[in-house]
């Protein structure tokens, strides 16, 4: 990925909450032909692609200042360049400020003059007022669809949380605008149920002015707890000498049959553990950064890209993950709500580790052939701070229709710690 840069920008706190914050007179109501007209040349495609440039993905992006354009960071996973494109006209992009938690990215484009949207203030906002979304699904182009604003989706501290819309959304649709009928923007659209009509969500506008404060907080953690790594003693807290060989145990849960899977610890490269002679690469922490023989059922298939837990997470976090994997003859399309649980503890070859555990909930669509097949996905994963792994995994996932169904009923343990 691009390198994030940790400079301030002088102009964007003033031009987030003064241009591009709606004025405070009334401003009329437009037709659905005079918002598209007026809102569309700020609504663009992205398109990613990897280190052999390959594509990877196809989303959206609203520009939002000179040069600034906000999408959904998942639009941008694995990304190795991302460019951002309208009609004939296309641009390299730059990650400029990642805010993961809340899935929104800020990209940066160089002598890039399209004009950035009026952002709604949160207090105008209407469940029942008719909302449009302008964006890319299935790659076409700049489409605009309506609907109503169905709910306003807050956490138990009262905090926004989602837009609740009926508007429909597709692939490609990530990262794109919702608009009151104003022209004013109010959400960026990231997701949908699958099986589940016109439910569908976009992630609060106002939350655009908090990303670069929130990617610059996230990354000086980041710095904070590498600086704690590399200090003298650190790195035997965090990986303990003698820890090489971490077995697992994969169980489907409706037959008892039962194998074995090991990763075996090759090298220390800087943060980078090299297992099983290259086919896995961690990070400290547990970061899944290369995992070219998956063999552990949905443990691996259904893996979000850098792995389920990387890093301790947060008591009541709770965020988005719409991703896609492809493994050779199967591919995973998930769409997940992360929520950090209770704490415990688990034992293993003599050691309490204490663990904290993570659960996932939300829709999976499995193409192993022509047919996609959908249905429901929800996991557990408990991740032990101490030796940096997720040291236990269970996955209940089911769906499908006639002869195209999947009943996936499986947990992943650690077993065995050792040193060879």
């Amino acid at each position: 990925m691009p390198k994030v840069l940790t400079t301030r920008i002088p102009w964007l706190v003033p031009a987030l909450a003064g241009a591009l914050l709606a004025p405070a007179r009334a401003q009329p109501v437009l037709t659905p032909e005079t918002l598209f007209e007026q809102v569309s040349p700020s609504v663009w495609v992205v398109r990613t692609q990897d280190s052999a440039g390959k594509p990877l993905a196809l989303g959206s992006a609203v520009v939002i200042g000179p040069g600034r354009l906000i999408t959904n960071c998942h639009v941008l996973a694995r990304a190795k360049t991302v460019s951002v494109a309208r009609e004939n006209v296309s641009y390299g992009a730059t990650l400029e400020f990642p805010d993961a938690e809340r899935d929104l990215c800020q990209l940066k484009v160089a002598n890039f003059s399209a004009p950035p949207v009026t952002i709604a203030p949160p207090d105008s906002w209407r469940v029942g007022a008719r909302v449009y979304a302008i964006g890319n699904p299935r790659g076409l182009e700049t489409t605009i669809s309506d609907g109503l604003l169905s709910g306003i989706r807050r956490s138990e501290q009262n905090s926004f949380e989602a837009l609740q819309i009926t508007v429909p959304i597709s692939s490609g649709s990530s990262g794109g605008g919702l608009f009151d009928a104003r022209g004013r923007l109010i959400g960026i659209t990231t997701f949908m149920l699958r099986d589940a009509q016109n439910l569908n969500f976009a992630l609060p506008a106002n939350w655009i002015a908090e990303v670069p404060e929130r990617a610059q907080a996230a990354l000086a953690k980041r710095q904070a707890q590498a600086s704690t790594a590399a200090a003298p003693g650190a790195a035997a807290a965090a990986a303990p000498t003698g820890d090489r060989v971490f077995e697992y145990r994969l169980r489907d849960r409706r037959t008892g049959v039962a194998q074995a899977i090991v990763y075996r610890l090759d090298r220390v490269d800087g943060d980078r553990l090299v297992f099983n002679q290259g086919n896995r690469v961690e990070r400290t922490g547990g970061a899944v950064l290369e995992n070219k023989q998956p063999s552990a059922g949905d443990f691996d298939a259904a893996m979000p890209p850098g792995g389920w837990v990387s890093a301790p997470p947060e008591p009541g976090a709770r965020w988005s993950l719409r991703y896609t994997n492809r493994q050779l003859d199967r591919t995973l399309q998930l769409e997940l709500t992360a929520r950090t649980g209770e704490t415990s503890s688990f034992q293993v070859a003599g050691r309490e580790l204490q663990i904290v555990r993570v659960g996932f909930d939300g829709y999976v669509q499995r193409s192993a052939t022509s047919m996609p097949t959908s249905g429901t996905f929800k996991a557990n994963a408990w991740y032990a701070p101490e030796i940096g792994r997720v040291v236990r995994f269970d996955v209940r996932s089911r769906g499908g229709n006639g002869l195209a169904q999947f009943d996936i009923d499986e947990v992943v343990e650690l077993v065995d710690i050792r040193s060879e």
